[in-house]
């Protein structure tokens, strides 16, 4: 709707408006979370997605559909920092063996960019 030009407005309705069932068991939630990715997925890879879209949206909106269309990518990442730890204990050795000033540059080009990314989640356009 963005894209075509529409337009968002705050809407402050009564609490029971949205109400509604939220699941119950583990496996109704990740069938939900698994819904919720694939639309983000096929939305990403569409013709509607934020980088190709009309320039009647602006910048923060792109960003911010951009960031709903990526989310479901960054469980890759999510799995492998979960076993790092894990992978460590058992082989015993460190993952990093030393720490060097281009590592830590990286380092603190992502932990900013996180924090300038986390900021922009404020916006209602945010999962």
């Amino acid at each position: 709707m963005h894209n075509r030009g529409w337009r968002s407005v705050y809407c402050v309705t009564k609490r029971d408006a949205f109400r509604g069932t939220a699941p119950i068991n583990l496996t109704d939630r990740l069938h939900q979370v698994l819904r919720w990715a694939t639309g983000s997925v096929e939305i990403f890879f569409s013709r509607n997605n934020a980088i190709l879209a009309s320039p009647k949206m602006k910048f923060l909106q792109r960003i911010a559909y951009l960031n709903v269309g990526v989310y479901p990518f960054t469980s890759v990442f999510l799995i492998v920092y979960c076993f790092l730890p894990a992978l460590s204990l058992f082989s015993g050795q460190f993952i990093v063996q030393t720490l060097n000033v281009t590592f830590l540059s990286y380092l603190l080009a992502i932990t900013i960019t996180l924090c300038m990314l986390a900021m922009l989640e404020i916006l209602p356009f945010g999962h």
